[in-house]
């Protein structure tokens, strides 16, 4: 049993350091036959001697596979088991310093974006709103006007769009995947692995998304490479978003990021009396002779979320380009300053380059608290799509299925008065 094991898929070892006996040894369609006979002839090596005659009297009758545990069996069982185990034994592999950074950058974030979309939903439109109605009066022989220049900051977040998140000298990938034939989308074959591994218990999960992050590859390294064969680039994002492209995965992960830390700028804004109050006077100013209070209200607060949006598309691509963000923020590390943000929004690489170094969280540490997001079930069958995605790319692998890899498996051998049932796997 032994030597059959040691018959392992080396791509799969050498590229993700995965143990995995491939049942279709490199066919594409599995052959429990050819397992047994590999078993019966490791058997009759073992059992005969130098002269060519069985030891001990023993004579091999039969030989017969079953129980084959599968990785992708119980949504990715084995291969969970297998990564938090490559991961546990890395020496001196700490998680503290992630747990703490992402708690910190997390707390609170759910809230503040939800009072960022609110009150999108709430002032988007005052300006308009307010123009129509000033035409209508003037109609009837009086005017309010406003300051031509406060439309421009009505719905001021809504101009985003993915190219504005990519730093100087950075391209977004054009590769695209079928998903049809994935082992997240196809029929599978079923094997007998269980369950236990993919539970949602959060050391479990943290190591198998240490291990992620150590094996696949994400849009902050890839952006300003390029490769000629592979599968996707942004692995990380697939696995997050489970998209068909690189460019929907990316936009689909940079939303959430951007919407995440646009949150928490516009909460920051709004309990920081000196900038708030350059809100205040500048929509004053746009608001004109109006003597609208209620239109200078809405103005301030359109100011304030496109000032959370400016400064939240700078995070991004400085992100994006290796940088990272404090964990905490403060008046020290706000960048924009009003009267640079809508100059920015026709530059945005103008500060790609951070004039103060911040220390915290990077573009990786942003991802982790996505996949935490996510059951442990799709992260594994998702990073399976990956791995046999990438696989598939190489020669000799065109046709390697990993639900045709097996974990562990049972074999029977039959000699003459003797019947002898053994389960080997990896783990």
């Amino acid at each position: 049993m032994f030597s059959l094991f040691s018959e392992f898929e080396p791509h799969l070892f050498d590229r993700y350091d995965l143990f995995s006996l491939n049942t279709s040894f490199g066919g594409g369609t599995e052959r429990t036959e050819e397992i047994s006979s590999h078993l019966w002839q490791f058997m009759e090596n073992n059992i005969t001697g130098a002269s060519g005659k069985a030891l001990y009297g023993l004579n091999l009758q039969g030989v017969n596979v079953k129980g084959i545990a599968r990785m992708t069996d119980a949504s990715g069982a084995a291969f969970f088991r297998q990564a938090v185990e490559i991961m546990k034994e890395r020496s001196g592999y700490s998680l503290a310093e992630d747990w703490v950074l992402q708690a910190l950058f997390q707390n609170g974030s759910d809230g503040n974006t939800r009072r960022f979309q609110e009150d999108c939903g709430t002032y988007e439109g005052s300006v308009r709103d307010y123009e129509d109605e000033d035409d209508e009066e003037e109609e009837d022989g009086e005017s309010r006007k406003l300051n031509p220049e406060a439309r421009q900051w009505d719905g001021l977040w809504n101009g985003f769009t993915l190219s504005k998140a990519v730093p100087e000298g950075g391209r977004i990938s054009e590769r695209t995947a079928a998903l049809e034939s994935v082992p997240s989308k196809r029929e599978l074959s079923v094997g007998t692995g269980r369950a236990s591994g993919t539970e949602n218990q959060v050391i479990q999960k943290q190591w198998f998304i240490s291990y992620l992050c150590e094996y696949m590859t994400h849009a902050q390294e890839m952006l300003k490479e390029t490769r000629t064969d592979g599968w996707l680039d942004y692995q990380l994002e697939y696995i997050i978003a489970g998209r068909g492209s690189d460019r929907a995965n990316l936009d689909a992960v940079i939303g959430r990021l951007l919407l995440m830390r646009e949150g928490m700028n516009y909460v920051f804004l709004l309990t920081h009396s000196e900038l708030k109050q350059q809100a205040e006077a500048l929509a004053v100013v746009l608001a004109g002779m109006t003597g609208n209070p209620g239109l200078v209200k809405s103005l301030e607060q359109l100011i304030l979320l496109g000032w959370a949006y400016g400064e939240s598309l700078v995070e991004v691509r400085q992100l994006l380009g290796g940088f990272e963000l404090s964990a905490v923020k403060n008046s020290a590390d706000w960048q924009v300053p009003l009267s640079g943000l809508l100059p920015l929004l026709n530059d945005p690489g103008k500060y790609d380059a951070q004039p103060r170094k911040q220390k915290g969280i990077n573009y990786e540490a942003c991802l982790r608290i996505f996949l935490m997001l996510e059951s442990a079930e799709r992260l594994s069958m998702r990073a399976l799509d990956v791995i046999e995605g990438e696989l598939g790319c190489l020669e000799g692998c065109r046709n390697l299925h990993l639900d045709h890899c097996a974990d562990r498996l049972t074999a029977e051998v039959w000699m003459e008065d003797l019947y002898l049932e053994s389960s080997v796997g990896y783990v």
